[in-house]
Parts: structure tokens; sequence; C-alpha cells
């Protein structure tokens, strides 16, 4: 499972050089050269990466600002300061000092200054914001930057690293679609430079968002882009990250060399002596998993414990998170348990109430396996529940972008049969145009005749075609109705009762019947029609519903569905009620363990099969009865689109077939 994913996400938005105005850049302009700027000594010396671990850094920075600040020269404090920010920026190292230092630049001297001059302000109080974990508190500042129209190689860059930094907030918060729009706006701006790196950091969060949208092909493919880039331009530090990342990309996968992919990594590093402790940090994360897997308990706590001297050095949210995480597993790996439960469950809800469901999933993940080994099955289930939304809040987006990806097709078709017609129609008009004047009066009289012949039979046919459809509407209005009776009597009512008697015998718990009674009502309006069913197609609708009703019971429901689409879409919402209603059944009356949904289809039949290993029933004498609603709703559904349904139960499980012809 996907951990520790912040600092991840942190050090590849960094890396982006990305895309400012909302409808994209002038493709006719291309900024290949970095604009030159004129720098005395001092400030030149203090944008050297190399110099930040110097001691004498923050000193010579402090002087320097100072007295240009006193001087009145603003802009050369402006370019002191922007160089002492992207190097703290870099290294995911934030200062107090520096924080409170750009608060008060921007209040008193950021205004006498352009604004390309002065866009690191924003810039750095956003990733702040990021390296605390406060997503929305980040988000505006970064639109402060990328609302700017780049003009040179410098702007593009710095308002590039705007919309990468939204990219990465969206992503962190789980809205996927939006991180993919700011990339490809990065993409584009990117583009109108020649700068390597950020095109290597662009790769890298493309493959980001093709991992957590389940798209491991892909994501591996801009992985390894990434990685070229940074080797053409020898950049160690970002090969590493990329590194990193496809550390995570194994995990998810459960690929069979994710292991030694983490320990070539982590010994590389230290082999390679770069002084970056937040991406030690990360590694280390990892490394203590292999020291735990081969059981070197000691090595283990001697790496937490330098961990801890990083953590204490790096000061930020996303460090300690990640230390936390380590500790925990430490102390789950070396059979001692969790020792301080509450702190993790404290960082759980946190994460929670910041929407940062990658985080939710790395904190309730370690919570459950530490219940497990406490063989508290009650805590272990609960914190599977939270593990379970909070990487259901994440898949959820897999969906969006294929309904996205659907609509953009949908829409290209749609201007494509615009554009198609309005050729047509001019064609036709010059045509129509020179016959007009000589069949003028001909064709007004055939029009008239034609028309009105058309009109009495247009009536007739309507009057008849009201009459059928006001039957239909009847039937169909009155089925819908018995059916959101019989989910309202089965599950609301019930439950409303139970509150009663909750309330009436002062039974603490009534809050939690409440909540339970908003999920049924939730659940009943889903089940009266599946909204994205005609966008996403009966296969996806299908395995929607499964993973809903894993979620919320205690039921292992797996699908083998082959299927290409040959059925009408009011024939393949049929084929999805039967199996909303057979699995609804299950549930209900069941007592399974698991079901399996099954569809194959060759050329002339379709067959349908829902399977559970329940209790079992009577087949006969169950339908024989008038509450057998379930069953014969299943059977009355078959006959409509043409099938047959066959029932079998005994005490090993119940099996429902369902053969359909193919109507050619």
């Amino acid at each position: 499972m996907i951990k520790k994913v912040t600092k991840l996400l942190g050090a590849a938005s960094l890396l982006l050089l990305v895309l400012s105005a909302c409808n994209g850049p002038d493709s006719t302009v291309i900024y290949k050269e970095e604009a030159t700027q004129k720098l005395d000594d001092t400030c030149f010396w203090l944008t050297r990466r190399k110099h930040f671990h110097n001691p004498d850094y923050y000193p010579v920075f402090n002087t320097y600002y100072k007295k240009q600040i006193k001087l009145k020269q603003y802009d050369k404090a402006a370019c002191a300061l922007g160089a002492l920010t992207e190097v703290e920026m870099y290294f995911s190292f934030f200062k107090e000092s520096t924080l409170k230092e750009v608060k008060t630049f921007k209040k008193y001297f950021e205004a006498k200054l352009p604004w390309d001059q002065t866009l690191f302000v924003e810039s750095y109080l956003g990733n702040y914001h990021v390296n605390q974990n406060e997503y929305r508190d980040a988000i505006p500042y970064f639109r402060s930057v990328v609302k700017n129209k780049p003009f040179d190689y410098n702007t593009s860059v710095e308002v590039a690293h705007g919309y990468g930094d939204l990219a990465f907030c969206y992503f962190a918060m789980g809205q996927h679609e939006k991180a993919m729009q700011n990339d490809l706006k990065a993409l584009q701006w990117f583009e109108k430079t020649n700068n390597i790196t950020g095109k290597g950091g662009i790769y890298d969060n493309l493959a980001l968002v093709s991992l957590y949208t389940r798209n491991y092909k892909d994501a591996e493919v801009y992985f390894d882009k990434a990685m070229a880039s940074f080797k053409e331009v020898n950049d160690t530090v970002n090969m590493f990250t990329s590194l990193y990342n496809k550390i995570i990309l194994y995990q998810e996968m459960g690929h069979p060399k994710e292991y030694e992919l983490i320990k070539s990594t982590y010994l590389l590093f230290k082999k390679s002596k770069l002084k970056d402790e937040s991406l030690e940090l990360s590694l280390s994360s990892f490394y203590i998993q292999i020291l735990l897997r081969e059981g070197r308990i000691s090595e283990a706590e001697k790496l937490l414990d330098d961990m801890k001297l990083m953590v204490e050095k790096l000061k930020s949210a996303t460090a300690d998170i990640e230390y936390l995480i380590a500790l925990a597993e430490y102390e789950i790996g070396s059979g001692k348990g969790i020792t301080d439960i509450p702190l993790l469950e404290e960082a759980l809800k946190a994460a929670e109430e910041q929407e940062d469901y990658q985080n939710q999933v790395a904190f309730a993940e370690v919570l459950k396996s530490n219940a497990v080994l406490e063989k508290n099955y009650k805590q272990a289930y609960f914190y599977s529940e939270k593990l379970k939304h909070a990487e259901n809040k994440i898949s959820d987006h897999t969906i969006i972008a294929k309904t996205m990806e659907l609509d953009k097709l949908y829409e290209t078709k749609r201007k494509e049969k615009q554009i198609a017609l309005q050729k047509e129609t001019i064609y036709n008009g010059k045509i129509t145009i020179a016959l007009l004047f000589s069949l003028l009066m001909v064709l007004l009289l055939v029009v008239f005749i034609v028309f009105s012949r058309q009109k009495q039979n247009k009536i007739k046919k309507e009057n008849k075609r009201a009459k059928i459809y006001t039957k239909k509407l009847l039937d169909k209005t009155e089925e819908e109705r018995r059916r959101i009776a019989g989910d309202l009597h089965d599950s609301v009512s019930h439950e409303l009762l139970n509150l009663k008697h909750s309330i009436v015998g002062n039974t603490p718990n009534s809050g939690e019947k409440i909540d339970s009674i908003i999920r049924d009502i939730r659940s009943i309006s889903r089940n009266l029609h599946p909204v994205m069913f005609e966008k996403v197609g009966l296969s996806a609708s299908i395995n929607q519903m499964l993973d809903r009703a894993q979620s919320i019971n205690q039921l292992m429901v797996t699908s083998d569905i082959v299927y290409s689409g040959t059925l009408s879409v009011s024939d393949e919402l049929q084929v999805y009620r039967i199996i909303q209603e057979a699995l609804s059944n299950i549930i209900k009356y069941a007592e399974a363990v698991a079901a399996k949904i099954i569809i194959r289809e060759s050329q002339e039949d379709l067959m349908i099969q829902i399977k559970d290993n329940g209790k079992g029933f009577n087949v006969p004498e169950t339908l024989s009865k008038k509450d057998a609603f379930g069953l014969h709703n299943i059977i009355q559904r078959s006959k409509a689109i043409g099938g047959h349904a066959k029932i079998h139960s005994d005490k090993n499980g119940t099996i429902i077939t369902i053969d359909l012809k193919k109507t050619t």
C-alpha cells in the first residue's frame, strides 16, 4: 500500500516548470535562454545550493539583506530573499525566521517592485503550508502566482512552479482530475523552455497521477522518462527522488523487485554522500522495512535514532509523519506493539480533517496491524473500515477520470458532426437557391398538401402513442412506488423503530442509529438509479456496486465479467437491476461470507450468474410465498429482456443463472 506520499509529492512538485495563462501559452513564442541577472558577489553566492549547508550561509544572508533594506535597495533585498527561499524549498527545509522575514517583506516592500521580482513570496508561503500538510491554505498563494502572464524564460519558470504546486495540492487532497489539469498546463509552459530538469519533474508528477488512478503501465513509463531526463543533466538529487517514487509504484503493484529496489537505492544514496536530510529520511523509512523483514532489529533501532535527529532538524509536518509511521512499523515488526496509540489516532484524525487520504491510509494501516498483533479484532475491524474509506476516496477518482475522458470523447464527436452538418447545409443551400425561383410555386403547393396530410396523420399517431405511453408510465410509476415502499419498509422503518426503543430505554448509542438511517436513505437513493450508468457502462457500474457493497458489509464480492457492450442501454440497466436485487438478497438473508458475479458472452448468448456460499433455501417453497418479491423481481426482469432465470439453492449456497439470447 502507498505510504508517506506527502514527501514524495512535495519533492516532485518543486521540480515542475510549467504554465500560467488560462488559455495556455502562445505557441509562437519560445523562451529558450534563461534571462541573465546582474548579481553582486554576495547575492550570487546565496543562489548556489552547495553553499546552503555552510555554517555561514544564514549569517551572510542576514547581514546582506538588512543592509539592502536599510539602503532602500529593495531589488537586491528581493534577490537575496528569493535565493534563500528557493534553496529552502529545494531541500524542504523551512525556518521560522525565514517565514517571518517573507511575511514582513510582503507587508512593507512587495508593492514597491514589479510582480516578476516578487513571485518567490507567494510561492514560499504556499510551500510552507504544503510542508505542514495544510493544502487548502496553500492553494490561494499558488493561484496568486499563476494569475500572471509570463513574458520571458524566468517568469515562465516561476509561474510554472505555481501550476506544479497547485497540482500537488489537489493530488494530496485526492482530486486527481484537477491535479492532471494543472500538470497538463505545466507541460504546455514547460515546452516553451529548454529546462530538462523541469521536464523530468513533470514526468514524475504524471507518473504519480497514473499510479493513484491505478494505471500502472503508464506510471512506469513516466517514471522511466523522468529518470532519463535527470540523467541527461546529471541531476543526482532528483534521480534519487524518481527512484523513491518508483519504490512507491512497486509497493502498490506488489512488484517482486520491490525490496531489491529499496535496498539498492538506499545503499547508493548513502554511498553518494549527498546532503539532503528530507530525501534521506524518506529512503530510511523504506529501508527500515528491509531491516525488519530480515530480522535486523538492532540496526532498525539505530536507524530510527538517526531519523529522529533528521526530523528535529527539518521541523516539518511531513517529516514528523514519516517518522511516526516508521516508528510504528518498527514497534509492530519487533513484536512490542505501538507504545503511543493515542498519538497515532490524533494523527489519523488530523489527516481526516485535512482530507489527506494518502496519510489516512498510512495511519489506518499501522493501527490496524497493531490491533491484529494485540488480537483486538474489534479495533482491527474499525481501522479496516477507516482504511477502506480512504482507499475508496482515492479510487473514486478513477471513475471520475474515465467519465471526463468519455465526456471529452463525446464532445469531440459532437463537434465533428456539427462541422459535417454545417458543410452539408452550405452545399445544399447553394443548390436550393439555384432552383428556388423555378420551383417555388410548385413546392409551396406540394408542401401545403403534404403538410396538411402529415399533420392529420401525426395527430392520430400522437393520440394513440399518448394513450400507450400513459399506460406504461402508470405501470412503471406503480412499480417504482412498490419498490420504494419495500425499501423504506425493510430498512428505514425498522431502524426508526429501533431508534424509538433506544431513546425510550435511554440507550446512549442513538446517534449511531441515526447515522445508520442516513446511510440507508442514501443507499436507497443510489438504488433508484445509478447516475453514472450511461457514461461508464455496465461492467464499470457493476464493479462500483460491488466495491460499495464490500465497503459497508462484511462480505467479499468478486467479479469475472467478459462483456463487450452488445446490449441496448435499457437491457443493460435491467441486467444491473437483476444483479443488484440478487446481491441485496445475499446480504439480507444468505448469511454468506463470499459471493461472485460472472458474465459470459458468446456470439449468440449472454450468461449472467450470481453465486454465494450462504445457507441456501427451498426454492419452490420460497417462490410460493407472498413476500418473495426479490426472487420474482429477478425472474420478471429476466423475461422482460428475453431471458430465462434458473435458481438453484442448497446448504452449500445459491446459484442464480440467467440465459439471454441476443437479438440480431
